[in-house]
């Protein structure tokens, strides 16, 4: 499950009548994100997770696959949108996390999306379950950069290629860093790209931005909802 969005567009989507556009302009999938509040009041804990009503919305306003947004570590928003009908979910930093902990994903049939801002963490996201990567900002910008997004690409591709001098003892040291077993790093050491598809997460509005992190090797792009302003 964890393909069906490899080499294509998803597009985030406020509504189901964003989510139809989406769809005719050959999006891959849509993920249902919430409205930035205006009111500062309203800033803590309503910046991420859509309102379950509105997700089913989307979901029956397309047939394309839908993803649900969570707060990182939340189990019961990551309930809620398994109950709607999502066919993933992210398991999004944005404005404010739940938990220090990662949503426990070993039972889970649903493939989850994780942020990463280099190698070491995506060796932690994979090994914890995630079967979707996209690149994440350490920051927490209200108008993400699409070039922070392009920094990101480089550096995961620029520590996977410097994989192939690492002696064994080295690649065991970025395993334990990497909170994850050295068959893994060894895998992405001879595969020369991630096991899981890494998607460009970021600014991306533009056709030519999605080509840009496209011809960075990134399988996929997320279109930020800004696109529909």
């Amino acid at each position: 499950m964890a393909n069906m969005f490899k080499g294509g567009v998803i597009v985030a989507v406020e509504n189901g009548e964003q989510a139809k556009i989406a769809e005719k302009l050959g999006a891959r999938g849509v993920e249902v994100v919430a409205p930035v509040p205006k009111a500062p009041a309203l800033e803590v804990n309503t910046t991420v997770t859509a309102d379950p009503a509105v997700v089913r919305e989307v979901l029956g306003a397309v047939v394309l696959p839908v993803v649900g947004r969570i707060r990182y570590g939340h189990m019961i928003e990551a309930q809620v949108m398994k109950a709607c009908g999502v066919n993933a979910i992210d398991e999004h930093e944005g404005t404010t996390n739940a938990s220090d902990e990662v949503v426990p994903k070993a039972d889970d049939t649903l493939p989850y999306f994780a942020g990463v801002a280099d190698l070491k963490e995506a060796l932690c996201a994979i090994s914890a379950g995630a079967s979707l990567i996209r690149t994440q900002f350490k920051e927490k910008e209200e108008n993400p950069k699409v070039e922070v997004t392009v920094g990101i690409l480089n550096k995961i591709y620029g520590e996977i290629a410097a994989l192939k001098t690492k002696t064994e003892a080295e690649l065991k040291a970025i395993a334990k860093d990497g909170r994850c077993g050295v068959a893994l790093v060894e895998q992405i050491k001879r595969l020369q790209r991630l096991p899981v598809p890494l998607f460009a997460d970021g600014g991306i509005v533009l056709p030519t931005d999605v080509a840009m992190v496209m011809d960075l090797k990134a399988d996929g792009a997320i279109v930020s909802q800004v696109v529909f302003q």
